[in-house]
């Protein structure tokens, strides 16, 4: 079977040293599947596809190549991944497969609760942030504290300005910078991480904040990836009160007792929470990875279902 990824970003930047996730996750289904990642439009394959799978895009996406290549497989069976709740059209499914009148099926990471699209003919839902879990780095010595790091989000404001403050660092990009300034946030501000393979900026510190949209408080999605990020690189996590219903639901839920150690509800208890940790780090280090023991058989799992979905074997 022919299969190919598609995701040709406007600026076309090379997914196998890429900092976003999204691409990260599609050099490992490339592998994995043996499929063509198209990420370049002006490098695409001159060969027919048995399946076109559209990446996690977003309107930063190209659509004239990609919605050309779905129109001239028109007998492929089309795939969108979508990760998040939020995430918008993928570009070349509404000029390749809605105006055309074909049907596609999606992939996500999320239980869906709205009402499925005509041009959709079935929804599987599958943990897609296990692709990029991984087995921990070796333990390096840790420089520094907590982090948050990640791009602006409008439905995490009350929370940004709730728990970024003087005791944590912040790493997003330079164009999101002064969002948070502007709500009052006042961390130790740092450029974006590094993702590169065994030397991430993230193995040096100690611990990770997570927190989530408040949307996503009432509608399950799986696990963020700064979850699975902070296993391999060897992060304590500290959750919002506010995740308990992500917390449960997940694959870590009946570690309940365990995880209310971690849980913050403000700047002040993060502050005291880090203070507490730091009198002996690897033993809380250790509690958190007890945690994620069946995390590389799920992710096998994950990955078979998902192979399986491609290939027609399972409903």
């Amino acid at each position: 079977m022919n299969i190919a990824l598609l995701d040709i970003r406007m600026n076309a930047q090379n997914p196998y040293i890429s900092s976003m996730v999204s691409a990260r996750n599609m050099v490992i289904l490339s592998n994995y599947l043996n499929a063509d990642l198209i990420w370049d439009k002006r490098k695409i394959p001159n060969k027919k596809y048995d399946c076109i799978i559209c990446g996690f895009g977003s309107q930063f996406s190209e659509y004239n190549k990609s919605s050309q290549l779905i129109k001239d497989n028109p007998n492929s069976r089309i795939f969108w991944l979508i990760g998040e709740y939020e995430q918008s059209m993928f570009p070349a499914i509404h000029y390749g497969v809605i105006k055309e009148n074909k049907k596609l099926e999606i992939i996500q990471n999320f239980v869906d609760v709205s009402k499925k699209q005509k041009y959709v003919s079935k929804i599987h839902e599958l943990n897609l942030n296990l692709l990029i879990s991984n087995q921990s780095n070796e333990l390096t010595p840790k420089k520094y504290d907590c982090i948050y790091y990640g791009r602006w989000r409008e439905n995490r404001k009350q929370y940004f300005q709730k728990y970024i403050k003087e005791q944590i660092y912040l790493s997003t990009s330079d164009k999101n910078f002064k969002k948070y300034k502007h709500i009052g946030c006042n961390p130790k501000w740092i450029k974006k991480l590094s993702w590169e393979e065994k030397k991430e900026t993230l193995n040096n510190f100690r611990y990770s904040l997570y927190i989530e949209d408040e949307y996503t408080h009432t509608v399950f999605n799986n696990l963020g990836n700064r979850w699975y990020e902070a296993g391999f690189c060897n992060c304590v996590v500290f959750f919002d009160i506010n995740c308990w219903n992500t917390i449960k639901k997940s694959e870590i839920g009946c570690f309940e007792d365990q995880i209310k150690d971690y849980i913050v509800i403000d700047s002040e208890s993060l502050k005291n929470k880090i203070e507490y940790c730091n009198q002996d780090f690897e033993k809380h280090l250790a509690i958190q990875k007890s945690w994620r023991f069946k995390e590389p058989f799920l992710r096998e799992k994950m990955l078979n279902d998902f192979k399986n979905i491609i290939f027609n074997n399972i409903n």
